[in-house]
Protein backbone atom coordinates (compact mmCIF):
# COMPACT_ATOMS: atom_id res chain seq x y z
CA UNK A 1 0.00 0.00 0.00
CA UNK A 2 2.81 2.33 0.83
CA UNK A 3 4.11 1.68 -2.75
CA UNK A 4 0.73 2.88 -4.61
CA UNK A 5 0.87 5.61 -2.24
CA UNK A 6 4.33 6.47 -3.42
CA UNK A 7 3.70 6.08 -6.82
CA UNK A 8 0.45 8.22 -6.61
CA UNK A 9 2.57 11.17 -4.91
CA UNK A 10 5.50 11.37 -7.26
CA UNK A 11 2.46 10.89 -10.28
CA UNK A 12 0.88 13.98 -8.85
CA UNK A 13 4.03 16.05 -7.67
CA UNK A 14 4.93 15.19 -11.48
CA UNK A 15 1.28 16.31 -13.02
CA UNK A 16 1.51 19.59 -11.15
CA UNK A 17 5.65 20.09 -12.06
CA UNK A 18 4.53 19.62 -15.44
CA UNK A 19 1.30 22.07 -15.29
CA UNK A 20 3.59 24.43 -13.82
CA UNK A 21 6.53 24.28 -16.58
CA UNK A 22 3.60 24.00 -18.67
CA UNK A 23 2.16 27.65 -17.66
CA UNK A 24 5.26 28.92 -17.00
CA UNK A 25 6.62 27.98 -21.14
CA UNK A 26 3.18 28.90 -22.32
CA UNK A 27 3.34 32.68 -20.48
CA UNK A 28 7.32 33.18 -21.73
CA UNK A 29 5.85 32.18 -25.64
CA UNK A 30 3.74 34.75 -24.57
CA UNK A 31 5.83 37.49 -23.64
CA UNK A 32 8.17 37.20 -26.59
CA UNK A 33 5.12 37.21 -29.03
CA UNK A 34 4.21 40.65 -27.32
CA UNK A 35 7.89 41.87 -27.33
CA UNK A 36 7.90 40.89 -30.94
CA UNK A 37 5.34 42.11 -31.74
CA UNK A 38 5.78 45.59 -29.85
CA UNK A 39 9.36 45.45 -31.85
CA UNK A 40 7.27 44.88 -34.99
CA UNK A 41 4.61 48.25 -33.98
CA UNK A 42 7.99 50.47 -33.14
CA UNK A 43 9.73 49.63 -36.32
CA UNK A 44 6.54 50.44 -38.56
CA UNK A 45 6.17 53.68 -36.25
CA UNK A 46 9.84 54.37 -36.95
CA UNK A 47 9.28 54.57 -40.06
CA UNK A 48 6.02 56.56 -40.49
CA UNK A 49 7.66 59.05 -38.17
CA UNK A 50 10.99 59.38 -40.54
CA UNK A 51 8.62 59.68 -43.76
CA UNK A 52 6.57 62.11 -42.19
CA UNK A 53 9.38 64.07 -40.98
CA UNK A 54 11.14 64.17 -44.95
CA UNK A 55 7.45 65.54 -45.59
CA UNK A 56 7.66 68.25 -43.23
CA UNK A 57 11.33 69.16 -43.51
CA UNK A 58 10.22 69.57 -47.62
CA UNK A 59 7.35 71.42 -46.45
CA UNK A 60 9.17 73.32 -44.43
CA UNK A 61 11.89 74.44 -47.69
CA UNK A 62 8.67 74.90 -49.68
CA UNK A 63 7.60 77.14 -47.20
CA UNK A 64 11.07 79.49 -46.94
CA UNK A 65 11.28 79.85 -50.31
CA UNK A 66 8.00 81.27 -50.68
CA UNK A 67 8.82 83.47 -47.80
CA UNK A 68 11.81 84.34 -49.56
CA UNK A 69 9.32 85.40 -52.96
CA UNK A 70 7.42 87.69 -50.86
CA UNK A 71 10.35 89.48 -48.99
CA UNK A 72 11.42 89.64 -52.85
CA UNK A 73 8.09 91.06 -53.78
CA UNK A 74 7.78 93.16 -50.86
CA UNK A 75 11.13 94.81 -52.07
CA UNK A 76 10.46 95.69 -55.28
CA UNK A 77 6.90 95.47 -56.76
CA UNK A 78 5.35 98.54 -57.86
CA UNK A 79 2.07 100.81 -56.08
CA UNK A 80 -0.96 98.77 -56.06
CA UNK A 81 0.51 95.08 -56.86
CA UNK A 82 -0.51 92.88 -54.76
CA UNK A 83 1.30 90.58 -52.87
CA UNK A 84 0.04 86.74 -53.17
CA UNK A 85 1.51 84.13 -51.40
CA UNK A 86 1.08 80.24 -51.81
CA UNK A 87 2.69 79.19 -48.30
CA UNK A 88 1.59 75.65 -47.23
CA UNK A 89 0.63 73.69 -44.35
CA UNK A 90 -0.94 71.20 -44.84
CA UNK A 91 0.98 68.78 -44.47
CA UNK A 92 1.86 69.73 -40.67
CA UNK A 93 -1.77 69.59 -40.17
CA UNK A 94 -2.17 66.15 -41.73
CA UNK A 95 0.79 64.68 -39.98
CA UNK A 96 0.99 66.97 -36.64
CA UNK A 97 -0.54 64.32 -33.99
CA UNK A 98 1.22 61.48 -35.24
CA UNK A 99 4.34 63.64 -35.33
CA UNK A 100 4.02 64.73 -32.00
CA UNK A 101 3.01 61.72 -30.36
CA UNK A 102 6.02 59.73 -31.89
CA UNK A 103 8.98 62.01 -32.07
CA UNK A 104 10.99 61.54 -28.73
CA UNK A 105 12.57 65.08 -28.48
CA UNK A 106 11.00 67.73 -27.23
CA UNK A 107 12.92 70.11 -28.66
CA UNK A 108 12.48 68.47 -32.35
CA UNK A 109 8.41 69.19 -31.63
CA UNK A 110 8.62 72.55 -30.43
CA UNK A 111 10.67 73.81 -33.54
CA UNK A 112 8.47 72.13 -35.78
CA UNK A 113 5.47 73.49 -34.14
CA UNK A 114 6.64 77.06 -33.94
CA UNK A 115 8.06 76.90 -37.38
CA UNK A 116 4.13 76.18 -38.56
CA UNK A 117 3.00 78.68 -36.02
CA UNK A 118 5.18 81.50 -37.52
CA UNK A 119 4.06 80.06 -41.40
CA UNK A 120 0.33 80.52 -40.35
CA UNK A 121 0.74 84.03 -38.58
CA UNK A 122 2.55 84.89 -42.28
CA UNK A 123 -0.54 83.77 -43.71
CA UNK A 124 -2.87 85.68 -42.00
CA UNK A 125 -0.75 88.64 -41.73
CA UNK A 126 -0.21 88.00 -45.93
CA UNK A 127 -4.13 88.05 -46.20
CA UNK A 128 -4.42 91.31 -44.14
CA UNK A 129 -1.91 93.03 -46.17
CA UNK A 130 -3.72 91.88 -49.39
CA UNK A 131 -7.17 93.13 -47.87
CA UNK A 132 -5.48 96.55 -46.65
CA UNK A 133 -3.91 97.37 -50.30
CA UNK A 134 -6.96 96.82 -52.14
CA UNK A 135 -8.76 98.83 -49.82
CA UNK A 136 -6.30 101.52 -50.34
CA UNK A 137 -6.16 101.04 -53.73
CA UNK A 138 -6.17 104.54 -55.68
CA UNK A 139 -6.06 106.57 -52.38
CA UNK A 140 -2.80 108.45 -52.52
CA UNK A 141 -3.23 110.39 -49.04
CA UNK A 142 0.47 110.45 -47.29
CA UNK A 143 -1.07 109.15 -44.09
CA UNK A 144 -2.19 105.85 -46.12
CA UNK A 145 1.00 105.31 -47.86
CA UNK A 146 2.71 105.46 -44.49
CA UNK A 147 0.31 102.88 -43.52
CA UNK A 148 1.28 100.84 -46.51
CA UNK A 149 5.03 101.30 -45.97
CA UNK A 150 4.30 99.95 -42.41
CA UNK A 151 2.26 96.59 -43.45
CA UNK A 152 5.35 96.14 -45.82
CA UNK A 153 7.76 96.47 -43.11
CA UNK A 154 6.13 94.71 -40.67
CA UNK A 155 5.14 91.81 -43.52
CA UNK A 156 8.81 91.67 -44.61
CA UNK A 157 9.79 91.14 -41.13
CA UNK A 158 7.38 88.21 -40.46
CA UNK A 159 8.62 86.47 -43.97
CA UNK A 160 11.80 86.87 -42.30
CA UNK A 161 11.31 85.25 -38.92
CA UNK A 162 9.99 82.24 -40.88
CA UNK A 163 13.05 81.73 -43.36
CA UNK A 164 15.24 81.70 -40.25
CA UNK A 165 13.55 79.78 -38.04
CA UNK A 166 13.25 77.03 -40.71
CA UNK A 167 17.11 77.85 -41.45
CA UNK A 168 17.18 76.63 -37.90
CA UNK A 169 15.25 74.01 -38.32
CA UNK A 170 16.90 72.85 -41.20
CA UNK A 171 20.39 73.08 -39.65
CA UNK A 172 19.12 71.34 -36.49
CA UNK A 173 17.11 68.12 -38.08
CA UNK A 174 17.51 67.81 -41.47
CA UNK A 175 19.51 65.78 -44.05
CA UNK A 176 21.88 66.48 -46.34
CA UNK A 177 20.03 67.19 -49.18
CA UNK A 178 17.86 69.94 -47.54
CA UNK A 179 21.19 71.27 -46.60
CA UNK A 180 22.77 71.25 -49.84
CA UNK A 181 18.98 72.80 -51.25
CA UNK A 182 19.51 75.51 -48.99
CA UNK A 183 23.14 76.25 -49.74
CA UNK A 184 24.54 75.07 -46.02
CA UNK A 185 27.54 73.29 -45.25
CA UNK A 186 27.05 70.11 -44.48
CA UNK A 187 27.11 68.91 -40.84
CA UNK A 188 30.10 67.36 -39.35
CA UNK A 189 27.58 64.12 -38.51
CA UNK A 190 27.26 64.42 -42.77
CA UNK A 191 30.68 64.23 -43.12
CA UNK A 192 31.57 61.40 -40.67
CA UNK A 193 28.45 59.34 -42.33
CA UNK A 194 29.95 59.47 -46.16
CA UNK A 195 33.68 58.71 -44.67
CA UNK A 196 31.91 55.62 -43.19
CA UNK A 197 30.37 54.64 -46.19
CA UNK A 198 32.07 52.84 -48.50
Amino acid sequence: MAQAIIEFLVQALAGIVGVFVGVWLALRADKRKRELEQARRDEELTVHFERATRSLLGSVIKNMAEARRICGLVDRRGVGRVVHEALEISVWDATQDQFIQVCGSVDKRVLFAQFFNQVRHLQAFCDFHRDLQLTTAGDACGHVAAIAHDADLHLKELAEEVILCGRLLIADHGEPIHRRLLGMKPSPADDSAKAASP
